[in-house]
């Protein structure tokens, strides 16, 4: 029944290409930003929640 009504659709099968294109953009974009930050981003991150308030706004 719904393949039916999707065949009936104009110009549905261009759909599937979109979100191939759109999925591995953003996959793209998301290595990019991770590779920019860089790792010392990421361990400063990791280290804030064993950190105390103190250490944090001496940082600042």
């Amino acid at each position: 029944m719904y393949k039916e009504v999707l065949r009936s659709i104009e110009g549905v099968g261009i759909f599937p290409s979109i979100s191939l294109v759109i999925f591995f953009g953003f996959f793209i974009w998301l290595v990019y930003y991770l590779v920019k930050k860089g790792k010392d981003h990421f361990e400063d991150a990791a280290r804030l929640p064993l950190e105390s308030d103190q250490e944090i706004e001496n940082k600042l």
